[in-house]
């Protein structure tokens, strides 16, 4: 048996903040700025889901500008997510004080122990409202290059076709091996 079967995930008990309970829609964070502290432990959560997946190469520092650009979007306008960034630090710093730094966020990914449905606690609201953004926009930021072993980026030339001034094509067409002239 392996030590995470034997192992429930995330302990109530040591990690009451986790757990304490919250309204499931978003926290008011109007006029709330993070500190630097906040976005630096911010960042380490998305280096940690690069580093969990494996597809993006030197900790994600390639994709900053983009997280930095989104963070600033989520914060600077109307709905805020300050206050979930916020409360997104103060429970992985619990994490990381009760389990250390690599297996918190394992925790936070894969044990958590989160029922489905609205989130109630300030775990449930980290996982909808910090990491699954945080998901989407490392995907979304280059991270879906990454995927498929050794075939990673086997048709990936550049975004969106890239500008409109290529010459060459960015993108591959399907040619279909039955059809091919020889």
């Amino acid at each position: 048996m392996s030590d995470a079967a034997l192992d429930p995930g995330i302990d109530p008990v040591a990690c009451p903040r986790c757990f304490s309970p919250l309204e499931p829609g978003l926290l008011p964070g109007e006029g709330q700025t993070l500190t630097q502290y906040e976005r630096d432990a911010l960042w380490q959560l998305f280096v940690y889901i690069g580093r969990c997946w494996g597809n993006v190469p030197k900790d994600s520092i390639g994709l900053k500008s983009s997280w930095l650009e989104f963070v600033e979007a989520k914060t600077a306008i109307s709905p805020s997510y300050s206050a979930e960034y916020s409360n997104a630090v103060l429970v992985i710093d619990e994490l990381i004080a009760n389990y250390g730094e690599p297996q918190a966020f394992e925790r936070l990914f894969f044990r958590n122990g989160i029922p489905s449905g609205p989130p109630l606690t300030a775990l449930a609201h980290v996982k909808k409202y910090v990491v699954d953004e945080f998901i989407r926009v490392q995907i979304v930021a280059s991270g879906f290059r990454g995927f498929g072993g050794k075939n990673r980026g086997k048709n990936y030339n550049g975004f969106v076709r890239g500008s409109r001034y290529n010459w060459t094509e960015r993108t591959r067409s399907f040619k279909d091996p039955g059809k091919e002239k020889p």
